[in-house]
């Protein structure tokens, strides 16, 4: 009997976690029957296939193929494609799960609105809990919505996983996945503009696992590369639509850039790399991606200035000289409840610094009889900076308090406040901005120097300053 639905789940060393995935299928409330379960051992080390074999004995619409050799995720999904004898087919990674609901759900869709794609929810899962992440790749959709023209939603080109939908299998007609990181997103955006129609489905949801005891995730040289690839493949689409999504990709490669400690010469790999691709960015694509995401944290100049500059004298001046934004730092601010400014009576809150309206909220209540607070911005850099809602006493800068913006040619640039010693809450509203290009580059006479020299100057402020002078890029 032909099954309604074809479930490819490529395996490999998830002995942990592939009877919770397996089990949200077998219980589905469309029936395991219905369902054409097919495992793609991919060469897995550990014990999963003996936990697989379990379901295999229990269930017969379960199939398993070997694969000889380990060939990846994408390669495996493409085995598992050619082997789905369903109308409609599935991905699921097998250390996710689903909800009970979703193939009963999204196939009732499928047949009431005749698409050949469904789009459900998604959450990250943390191993106990369903956890709240900042992903642009998370849909902001509260409705069920019927989509006849993709590109009135650009939003979805940012849903690129693999999982989380059901295609009828035609659309991977002459369609593969690649190898590499970040394999789905070109097939995706594939599926989404020849897909004849659309739906997308808040009823049933897709539990994404991430490790969430790992803070940083790891990156290494071939994610950069490969995802540089991705991004030469996503302007061939030539949709502007699509665009906002390679230029997301280039904020995360920038981000990737500023944020770990790479070589000289990877980084001038890298953004030589970055400029071979993005020499079509305009300002207006760049606009476009602001208006979609307002709240995204995203390299504007740094983008639009990419290649204006060789790559050496981009890194030095926007990732070691002008780093505002990069990553996040810290304020201080100092209470002086008797015993002068000193490091026992301050409060401490990072924030990631942007250029205008840096809202900081600092609770005082654990403080009595007042007599005076020192606002400190930040430590490390030589900064022009102004308090927009309080009037400043006094503070170190080079220049008079009342001008407009105060200029620091110090590394611990702070402010005097006049506030009222009184109140238990303390909001700040500052500006922040590094010394501009110019004032740096002829501080440290970039303008004159040679590539080598330039070199030069990102190895000794690697070696020598980042860590003390440039303290917040630790």
């Amino acid at each position: 009997m032909k099954t309604a639905l074809s479930v490819i789940i490529p395996v490999y060393n998830v002995e942990s976690y592939i009877r919770q995935c397996l089990d949200s299928i077998v219980n589905q409330t469309i029936g395991i029957e219905n369902i054409e379960v097919i495992i793609v051992n991919d060469k897995t080390q550990d014990n999963s296939m003996d936990i697989v074999m379990e379901y295999v004995d229990k269930y017969p619409s379960f199939k398993i193929i070997n694969n000889e050799v380990n060939k990846g995720l994408g390669e495996s999904r493409n085995i598992g494609i050619s082997h789905a004898t369903s109308d409609y087919l599935t991905f699921i990674d097998s250390d996710d799960f689903i909800s009970l609901n979703t193939f009963k759900d999204a196939l009732d869709k499928i047949n009431e609105f005749n698409v050949d794609l469904l789009i459900y929810n998604w959450e990250t899962y943390d191993g106990k809990n369903v956890v709240q992440t900042n992903n642009i790749h998370h849909p902001d959709f509260k409705e069920n919505m019927l989509i006849d023209d993709i590109n009135d939603f650009p939003k979805l080109f940012f849903l690129t996983s693999a999982w989380n939908k059901i295609y009828h299998k035609s659309l991977f007609y002459l369609l593969k996945y690649s190898e590499g990181f970040y394999e789905d997103n070109y097939v995706t955006c594939n599926v989404l503009l020849n897909a004849k129609a659309i739906f997308y489905s808040k009823d049933s949801t897709y539990y994404y696992r991430k490790n969430m005891d790992s803070i940083t995730e790891k990156i290494s040289k071939n994610n950069v590369y490969d995802l540089c690839n991705v991004i030469s493949q996503l302007y061939e689409f030539k949709n502007n639509n699509i665009n906002l999504l390679a230029i997301n990709f280039i904020n995360d490669v920038m981000f990737w850039i500023y944020y770990y400690d790479w070589e000289i010469s990877d980084e001038i790999s890298f953004v030589k790399k970055l400029q071979s691709i993005s020499s079509n960015i305009t300002r207006s694509d760049v606009e476009n991606f602001l208006n979609s995401f307002p709240n995204w944290n995203f390299y504007k100049d740094d983008i639009l200035n990419l290649n204006n500059y060789d790559a050496e004298t981009f890194l030095a001046k926007y990732k070691y000289f002008n780093h505002l934004s990069k990553v996040e730092t810290s304020a201080n601010l100092y209470i002086d409840a008797g015993n002068g400014f000193n490091e026992d009576d301050k409060i401490n809150v990072s924030y990631s610094p942007k250029m205008k309206n840096n809202r900081l909220n600092f609770d005082l209540s654990d403080y009595s009889n007042i007599s005076s607070i020192r606002f400190d911005p930040l430590e490390g850099d030589f900064v022009k900076s102004r308090i927009n809602n309080i009037k400043v006493i006094d503070s170190n800068s080079n220049n008079s308090i009342n001008d407009d913006y105060q200029y620091f040619l110090t590394l611990d640039p702070n402010f005097i406040l006049d506030v009222d010693l009184n109140d238990d809450k303390l909001m700040i509203d500052f500006d922040l901005e590094f010394l501009t290009k110019a004032e740096l580059a002829d501080f440290f006479a970039l303008k004159e120097r040679s590539i080598i020299e330039k070199k030069n100057i990102i190895t000794e402020t690697k070696q020598k300053n980042k860590k003390s002078r440039f303290n917040f890029l630790k």
